[in-house]
Parts: C-alpha cells; sequence; structure tokens
C-alpha cells in the first residue's frame, strides 16, 4: 500500500477506531493535533501507568465534584473542606463521539484545590470521555487536560 492509499484505518489498525477519529476531527477533541487517535491514546495511557494514577477513583471524584457543586446552581459550593466548586450549565446535550449513546448534559465544572492551589476545568462529556475510553482529548482542544494536571489536582 502506497502512502496515497492510506487511510484513517491504516493509522489506527482498526476500523471502528479510524471511524471514531473522524467523529473526533469534526468536532473540537482533536483541534491543532495531527497525531492518529491511538497513538493518543497509547501516550496518555502510558502516562497514566507512569504517575501511577487509578483513573476509576479519580473520574469517580470528577464525578463527585460535578455532582455536588451543581447543587450551588451556579454558585461556588465547598466540597469537603478542600474544593471550591462552581458548575455552570447550560440548556441542551452533548451527544458522545464514541458512538456509545452517551449524552452529557453542557456543564462545565471549575474546582480549585485549596490545599495545593490547582485549578480544574472540565466538561461532563470529557469527564465521560476520560472515565469510559481513556480519552484526555488531543493538544489543542478545549477542554484537553493533561493526565499529570489532572494528578497533581488531586494531590
Amino acid at each position: 500500500m502506497t502512502s496515497s492509499d492510506e487511510s484513517a484505518s491504516t493509522h489506527t489498525g482498526d476500523p471502528r477506531l479510524a471511524e471514531i477519529e473522524k467523529r473526533l476531527h469534526r468536532g473540537n477533541y482533536l483541534r491543532g493535533d495531527d497525531r492518529p487517535l491511538a497513538r493518543i491514546l497509547e501516550e496518555d495511557a502510558a502516562e497514566v501507568t507512569r504517575l501511577e494514577m487509578d483513573l476509576e477513583d479519580v473520574t469517580s471524584k470528577m464525578k463527585r465534584l460535578y455532582d455536588l457543586g451543581r447543587k450551588g446552581l451556579g454558585d461556588t459550593v465547598i466540597v469537603d473542606v478542600i474544593f471550591e466548586v462552581s458548575v455552570r450549565e447550560e440548556r441542551g446535550i452533548l451527544a458522545g463521539p464514541w458512538g456509545d449513546q452517551f449524552a452529557a448534559p453542557k456543564a462545565t465544572v471549575t474546582a480549585v484545590n485549596l490545599r495545593n492551589g490547582k485549578t480544574l476545568t472540565f466538561s461532563v462529556l470529557g469527564w465521560h470521555l476520560i472515565r469510559s475510553h481513556g480519552f484526555f482529548q488531543g493538544m489543542g482542544s478545549p477542554f484537553r487536560i493533561e493526565p499529570k494536571e489532572l494528578h497533581d489536582f488531586f494531590h
């Protein structure tokens, strides 16, 4: 196969992943990042392993910040005497690009860890993509969270 014959599936080796990659390119998920999706997933997974980060634990904490923060109805809420959380919600939902039938409310969570001064901003859809797919989004995406940033926020 010549390089002119290459399709997205040759970059990922998985036609399903190639279709997901196409959907991600249509949104802001990979903006400014020309790495194949498989490589993005591999590199982020390696960083998660290097950091010895438990994604299930971390994403459970993110979900808790969202759930408790939204009770403030837009005002800041203190969670566990450690986190200052505000949730901005808009009407509507966002369909997940993975094709897993996940629909997220249009909500953005901003949390400050009062112990270490770190700030974390994430969307509900972004939380789902990390939890369910290990996808932190591409470099340049407006909601990209570096695995180290997520790790450091909770430590």
